[in-house]
C-alpha cells in the first residue's frame, strides 16, 4: 500500500535518508562492464609479458665477512654504562664504510666498470662482462660522451667499428664520444657476436649505483658476521665487485694500522743514513791516526779501559735517543691539531707504562678517525673519544715526565762513571790515549747504528707482520638464477592493474555523474513514496500498453494503475497529474500508456496534453490538427469540439494541446480550466492531465489544485540528484496533492531492482538536454537488438 507522504513527519531540507547499503548491487553495478574488465586484463598481461621480456635479469651475489675484535678501550666500561659505545655500534661504522662511495670508487677504478656494455636482443637486453673480444677506455670525453648511447662491434683481430668510425685496437683515436682507446681481450670465451651498445660514465656516477644495490646485515646482534649481498645484472661482475670490495676494505684497514709503523720505520731510516755517514768519517779518522802515529794496536789496560768507556758511552747514547724520542713525543701531546693521527716513533723507549699509553692513545685516535668517515664530529660517540683522547694526553704526559726524570739520573750517573774511565786514561801513554779517544768515538757511533739497524729490522718486520681487522669467511657466490624480474609478481602485478583500472574508471564515472541510478537515490533524497518503477522500452510504439498487453513494461504500468486506488480514495472521479523537472524523462509516454491500461478496465478515461508550448500528441499519435485545449480556453471551441476518442482503445479519448497560444500561463489561469475539469468529472471516470515540466514552467503548479494525485516522472540515469531534492522542497511545501514517484526508463543491465528493460526513446521540449548514455550503452543496446 502507497501511504500518503503528506501525512508522515516533515523532515529538514538537508535531511537524507539512509538506505542499506547492497553490495550485489554494487557487484551487478562493475558486473555489467565485466567484458571491457576482461580485455583490460588481457592487455595489462601482454604488456606485463612484454615487460618482463624487456627488462634485464638481476642475479643476487654474497659474501660473509668477520670484522674482527679491535681490543679494549680503557674506558669501555664507562661507555657501556652510558650506552655509547658498544660492539653493535661499532659494527654499524663498519657497515657503512663497507658502503661507503670512497670504496665502491675504488672498485670501480681497479675493475674499470665505469665503461658499460649491453646487448639488445629483441625485447631481451643482457649486461656483458668479461664475454666481449674488446673494452673500450674513454680516454677524453667530448661533451656528448658521457651518459650517450654508442654502438661498437668487432670487425676482425686487428679493429672494431665504434659508432661506424673503425678503430684499432691499443691506438688512442678521436671519435664523437671523445678520444677512446680500445684493448683487445685475447684470454676469454667470446660468446658475443654483433653490435653491443656501450655507456661511458664517470667512477663518482657509477660507485653510487652499486652502492645502492648492496645490502650488509649483521648475522645476530652478538655476532660480528657481516652478510654482504648485491643485485646485478651479471653474476660474475657481482662476485667481482664484492671480493674487490672486501679486499679494498682490509688494505685501508691495514693502512690505517700501518701508520705509526711507518713513521717508526721512516724516522729510523733517516737516523740510521746520518749515523752511517758519520761512522764513515769516524772510521776514517781512526785509520788516519794509526797510520800517521804508526800505532797498529793498543795495550792491554787501555784496551780494558776502552771496553769499559764503550759500553759506558752505548748506554748514554741509548739515553740520549730515549730523549729525542721522548721530546718527539711531548711535542705532539702539547700540539693544538686535534685531528692529527700519525704517533711519533716509540722504537727505544722501555718504560712499559708509557708505551701502553701512547698504543691506547693510538688505539682511540684510530676509533676516532673511522667513525669521521661515516658520523659527524658532533656525535655523542665521537664526543666522547675526544674526552677519551684529551684524558689519555694528559696521562700519557704526566708519565712521560717521570720517565724523562728516570733517564735524568740515569744520564747523571753514567755521565759520573765516564768521569773515573776518563781519569784513568790520562795515565796512559799519550799516543795511546789519542787513539783511545778516535776508537771510543767510533764505538759510539757503530754501537749507535747497530741499534738502530736492529730497531728498523723489527719495525719493518712488524709493519709486513700487520694483518686486516677482517676476515672472508665465504667467497663471493651467487646461485646462477637470476631472481628479477620475478615474472609471477609481474604478472600479478599487471593483472591487478588491468582489473583494478577499469573498475576505477567505472568508479570515478559513478562518483562524478550526478543522475540518478537506483531507487536508493532517491529514497535519500525525499520522503516522497515512489509508487512504480517502470523498466526502459524497447518498442517504437509510444502506445505499448495497447500493442504489446504482455509485455513486461504493460504489467508494470498496470501495477501503477492498481495502485492508484490507494491514492485519493474519497475522489470518485480521479484527475491524475503528470509532470517532471525537466522534459524527456517520459511524462507522456507513462500518462498515455495508463490511460489506455485505465480504458481497458471498462473506465471512461480522457488524457489532457496540457503542453500549450510544444505539443507532441499530434505527431506522436498520428492524430490530424484539430482544436484543442488553447482554443477551448480562449473560447473557440466547446468541450465537444475538442474531445477525440482513440480508435486503438475502447474508453480512452484524447485532447490535445490545440494551436500554440502566445500567453499558455495566462490562459490557464483564465477559469476556463476549472470549468473544463468540472465538465469532463461528469463524464469521464480518470482524467489525465499531462503537465508541462515543473523545474522550467509553473503551469504544473497552476493545475496541482485541480489534481487529485500527482505523479512526478523520474528517469533513470536523465534525473539529476538536485532535481529529486527540489521535488522534496516541494513536498515540505505541500503544493500538490497526494504527490508521488514514477521511477521510469530503468536499463535492464542497471542494478535498480532486480530485474530490468532495454529500449530508448526520447521526447524533445525546448532545447532537449545531451543524451547521457554513453557510446558503451549504445553498442550493448545495438548489440542485444
Amino acid at each position: 500500500m502507497v501511504s500518503d507522504p503528506n501525512t508522515s513527519g516533515e523532515i529538514n531540507e538537508h535531511n537524507v535518508i539512509e538506505s542499506e547499503l547492497n553490495v550485489g548491487d554494487i557487484f551487478r553495478q562493475y558486473l555489467k562492464y565485466w567484458h571491457w574488465i576482461a580485455l583490460s586484463v588481457v592487455v595489462f598481461l601482454t604488456f606485463g609479458y612484454f615487460y618482463s621480456k624487456s627488462q634485464i635479469p638481476k642475479y643476487n651475489v654474497n659474501i660473509k665477512l668477520l670484522i674482527k675484535d679491535k681490543g679494549q678501550s680503557v674506558d669501555k666500561d664507562l661507555l657501556e654504562q652510558l650506552n655509547l659505545y658498544s660492539s653493535d655500534k661499532v659494527l654499524d661504522n663498519e657497515v657503512q664504510i663497507l658502503k661507503s662511495d670512497m670504496l665502491m670508487e675504488k672498485v670501480v677504478q681497479a675493475l674499470q666498470l665505469q665503461t658499460g656494455y649491453v646487448k639488445e636482443e629483441r625485447f631481451l637486453k643482457r649486461t656483458l662482462y668479461k664475454n666481449l673480444p674488446f673494452k673500450i677506455e674513454l680516454v677524453k670525453p667530448s661533451k656528448i660522451g658521457y651518459g650517450h648511447k654508442w654502438i661498437a662491434s668487432a670487425v676482425d683481430t686487428n679493429q672494431i667499428v665504434f659508432n661506424g668510425k673503425r678503430v684499432p685496437y691499443n691506438h688512442p683515436v678521436e671519435t664523437e664520444a671523445g678520444t677512446i682507446l680500445v684493448t683487445r681481450e685475447t684470454d676469454i670465451n667470446n660468446e658475443v657476436s654483433g653490435p653491443v651498445n656501450v655507456y661511458f660514465s664517470t667512477i663518482e656516477n657509477v660507485a653510487p649505483r652499486f652502492n645502492g644495490g648492496l645490502n650488509i646485515v649483521a648475522a645476530s646482534k652478538e655476532s660480528t658476521v657481516l652478510f654482504i649481498s648485491m643485485e646485478d645484472e651479471s653474476p660474475i661482475r657481482g662476485r667481482d665487485i664484492l671480493t674487490e670490495l672486501v679486499n679494498e676494505y682490509g688494505r685501508i684497514s691495514i693502512e690505517d694500522k700501518n701508520k705509526t709503523l711507518s713513521n717508526t720505520l721512516s724516522f729510523i731510516t733517516d737516523r740510521l743514513t746520518a749515523v752511517a755517514a758519520e761512522l764513515g768519517d769516524v772510521e776514517k779518522n781512526v785509520a788516519h791516526y794509526k797510520s800517521s802515529n804508526e800505532i797498529t794496536d793498543i795495550g792491554t789496560q787501555s784496551g780494558i779501559f776502552l771496553s769499559n768507556v764503550q759500553a759506558n758511552d752505548a748506554q748514554l747514547v741509548k739515553i740520549e735517543l730515549e730523549f729525542g724520542i721522548l721530546k718527539n713525543l711531548e711535542d705532539y701531546l702539547k700540539s693544538a691539531n686535534v685531528d692529527q693521527v700519525k704517533l711519533p716513533a716509540m722504537q727505544g723507549v722501555d718504560d712499559p707504562t708509557l708505551l701502553s699509553l701512547v698504543s691506547q692513545l693510538g688505539e682511540a685516535l684510530f676509533k676516532r678517525e673511522s667513525l669521521l668517515r661515516t658520523t659527524q664530529p658532533k656525535n655523542p660517540i665521537v664526543s666522547s673519544l675526544n674526552d677519551q683522547i684529551k684524558a689519555l694526553k694528559i696521562t700519557t704526559l704526566q708519565t712521560l715526565q717521570n720517565v724523562r726524570s728516570g733517564l735524568v739520573i740515569t744520564r747523571k750517573q753514567l755521565n759520573d762513571q765516564n768521569s773515573k774511565f776518563e781519569s784513568l786514561i790520562k795515565g796512559v801513554p799519550s799516543k795511546e790515549r789519542g787513539l783511545i779517544d778516535v776508537m771510543r768515538e767510533q764505538g759510539i757511533k757503530n754501537t749507535l747504528f747497530t741499534y738502530l739497524l736492529q730497531k728498523r729490522e723489527e719495525a719493518a718486520m712488524s709493519l709486513a707482520a700487520t694483518v686486516s681487522d677482517s676476515k672472508t669467511i665465504d667467497k663471493a657466490k651467487s646461485s646462477g638464477m637470476f631472481f628479477k624480474p620475478a615474472k609471477n609478481i609481474i604478472y600479478i602485478t599487471f593483472f591487478a592493474m588491468g582489473l583494478l583500472l577499469p573498475i576505477l574508471i567505472v568508479f570515478l564515472k559513478n562518483a562524478m555523474d550526478s543522475t540518478i541510478k537506483r531507487k536508493g537515490d532517491i529514497e535519500k533524497l525525499t520522503r516522497m513514496p515512489i509508487i512504480a518503477q517502470i523498466g526502459l522500452s524497447e518498442e517504437a510504439s509510444p502506445m505499448i500498453v495497447i500493442q504489446r498487453p504482455r509485455s513486461m513494461i504493460a504489467e508494470q504500468i498496470r501495477a501503477l494503475r492498481t495502485n492508484l486506488q490507494f491514492i485519493a480514495t474519497e475522489s470518485k472521479n480521479k484527475v491524475i497529474l503528470f509532470t517532471s523537472n525537466i522534459s524527456g524523462e517520459g511524462k507522456s509516454f507513462i500518462s498515455l500508456n495508463l490511460g489506455a491500461s485505465l480504458a481497458s478496465t471498462n473506465k471512461k478515461v480522457v488524457v489532457i496534453e496540457l503542453d500549450l508550448r510544444k505539443p507532441k500528441f499530434t505527431s506522436t499519435l498520428g492524430l490530424t490538427e484539430t482544436a484543442g485545449v488553447s482554443n477551448y480556453l480562449i473560447g473557440q471551441a466547446s468541450l465537444q469540439e475538442i474531445i477525440r476518442p482513440f480508435k486503438e482503445q475502447d474508453n480512452l479519448y484524447v485532447i490535445t494541446s490545440g494551436t500554440i497560444p502566445p500567453n499558455p500561463a495566462e490562459l490557464l489561469l483564465n477559469g476556463k480550466i476549472e470549468e473544463l475539469i468540472t465538465e469532463l468529472k461528469k463524464e469521464f471516470d480518470f482524467i489525465v492531465l499531462d503537465a508541462p515540466p515543473i523545474g522550467l514552467l509553473t503551469d504544473a503548479q497552476i493545475l496541482s489544485p485541480y489534481a487529485d494525485a500527482t505523479f512526478f516522472i523520474v528517469r533513470y540515469n536523465y534525473t539529476l540528484k538536485d532535481h529529486i531534492r527540489l521535488i522534496e522542497e516541494l513536498r515540505q511545501k505541500r503544493i500538490f496533492n497526494h504527490p508521488s514517484i514514477v521511477f521510469n526508463s530503468i536499463e535492464k543491465s542497471s542494478n535498480s531492482y532486480g530485474y530490468g528493460y532495454g529500449y530508448g526513446y526520447g521526447y524533445g521540449y525546448y532545447e532537449e538536454p545531451e543524451n547521457k548514455n554513453s557510446w558503451l550503452k549504445k553498442w550493448t543496446l545495438n548489440k542485444r537488438k
